[in-house]
């Protein structure tokens, strides 16, 4: 069963970056990170205890979003 192709930007993990922090820094939400893990299947294949922290160099794709986030983000402090 072949894959349908998706638009994709890659971005390059810092050292030590968390999936999720990556996720926040490209798209400023984090309700699509199961839409990255999904398009990032060989993060799996990780050593245990980094997917969570990625090593420097890491190549990451982050799918396009075709919708807008439900809530805007609001800042209480500067």
């Amino acid at each position: 069963m072949s894959r349908k192709p998706f638009d994709a930007q890659v971005l390059t993990a810092r050292e030590g970056e968390m999936l999720d922090a990556l996720v926040w820094r490209h798209y400023g939400r984090l309700d699509v990170l199961p839409l990255v893990i999904e398009a990032n299947r060989q993060l799996a294949r990780l050593p245990v205890g980094q997917m969570l922290r990625l090593p420097a160099g890491t190549p990451v794709f982050l799918p396009a979003l075709h919708d807008q986030p439900v809530l805007p983000l609001v800042r209480i402090w500067s």
